[in-house]
């Protein structure tokens, strides 16, 4: 194979593999990008098993063929080389590089006939969103999603397609965001999206009004432009999230976002870092945020001056981490923030147009 192409070409192209590229794996072939090149083109295919990117680059074939980059290096190769033309052959288990300066670069490569395939998108089924709203929902969903490999039902956003709405929930057990709007089409049944995915797609999806998100078989496909993103959908059951959101929680708080998220940092500023643990504390005329360490004799005192309540005192302990991101992700510059008592869920309640958003948090026990 012997080709002809640009850095740009390259670095666009590059931008979207790497992203799929596992530096620990029991199958090595996942660290490197396929290519082909032929009479219809130059493509690429990187994946790690779960998620894969295909894409496609302008490029003069001059003997068409296939093989296999090491994504990594040819991404460090791609970086430092000048701009302009790059010429790349693949012979055997050889690659070399070529700028259009002179510079030379050879480096081996391992057979591409046991590469993964991509799996077939049979079109089975198909929902069509505004890109902007996808954006702002995996945006939403995000900082929920659970990290922990011990909960892999957790691992991605939910996406719950029912006769007349959409649920898309995340949650790691400590926070919960769902997001319901009404379903258009005829598409029913949950999916459970990986965040690798939902973060890809996120990042390469601008440039186009509407996106199609393609249920096919036990995977999820959407395509921009040259670029098709594909993922396995995680295959285990989401626990019933509706469960958990309290019917009615009879207090309510309103406070200012600015001001509310400027307190929490100032209130974590005094956090024991192992628990980052802050306290709301609410009564009739007086509401702040209090922090103590003891430990590091640390004490912060940070009144809210905007918040509006009317109620019993009470004092709600919350992971000040968790807090400042449920602030910062909220849609509005005013918040209403509803409980019932200080050991159980608190919702944070957004206006948000074609739209039902709820943010659940759970509090902690106060020490102090």
């Amino acid at each position: 194979m012997n080709i002809s192409t640009t850095k740009k070409e390259l670095q666009e192209a590059f931008s979207k593999l790497s992203k799929t590229t596992q530096i620990k794996s029991q199958n090595p072939l996942v660290n490197y990008t396929y290519i082909s090149a032929s009479a219809a083109g130059v493509s690429l295919h990187s994946t790690d098993l779960e998620v894969g990117v295909k894409t496609s680059i302008t490029a003069s074939v001059n003997r068409e063929g296939e093989g296999l980059f090491p994504t990594s290096e040819i991404n460090d190769i791609i970086n430092v080389i000048e701009e302009g033309r790059v010429d790349i052959e693949v012979s055997g288990p050889h690659i070399n590089i070529k700028s259009e300066k002179g510079v030379s670069f050879d480096m081996s490569t391992v057979p591409f006939q046991d590469y993964p395939e991509v799996p077939e998108n049979k079109h089975e089924n198909l929902y069509c969103i505004d890109t902007k709203v996808l954006k702002d929902i995996i945006d939403s969903l995000m900082y929920a999603v659970n990290n922990e490999p011990t909960k892999p039902a957790l691992n991605g956003g939910c996406f719950n397609f029912k006769e007349d709405s959409i649920d898309f929930v995340a949650t790691d057990g400590h926070r919960l965001v769902k997001i319901s709007k009404q379903n258009t089409t005829s598409l029913t049944g949950s999916f459970i999206i990986p965040k690798k995915f939902l973060s890809i797609i996120h990042s390469f999806l601008d440039g186009q009004s509407e996106t199609n998100l393609v249920f096919s078989g036990d995977h999820v496909f959407t395509n921009n432009n040259k670029d098709m993103f594909y993922s396995k959908i995680i295959d285990e059951k989401y626990p019933n999230y509706n469960a958990v959101i309290p019917e009615e929680n009879p207090l309510r708080l309103t406070a200012n976002k600015t001001e509310m998220l400027n307190n929490i940092k100032a209130a974590s500023l005094a956090t024991n870092k192992n628990t980052n643990q802050i306290s709301l504390n609410i009564s009739e005329g007086k509401v702040f945020f209090k922090s103590v360490n003891q430990p590091e004799s640390k004490t912060v005192f940070a009144p809210l001056k905007s918040a509006e309540y009317s109620g019993e005192e009470i004092s709600i302990g919350f992971n000040a981490i968790y807090l400042k991101e449920a602030v910062s992700k909220y849609p509005n510059e005013e918040i209403n923030f509803t409980f019932k008592d200080s050991s159980s869920a608190t919702l944070f309640l957004p206006s948000v147009k074609d739209q039902n958003t709820t943010i659940l948090l759970m509090p902690v026990r106060i020490n102090e």
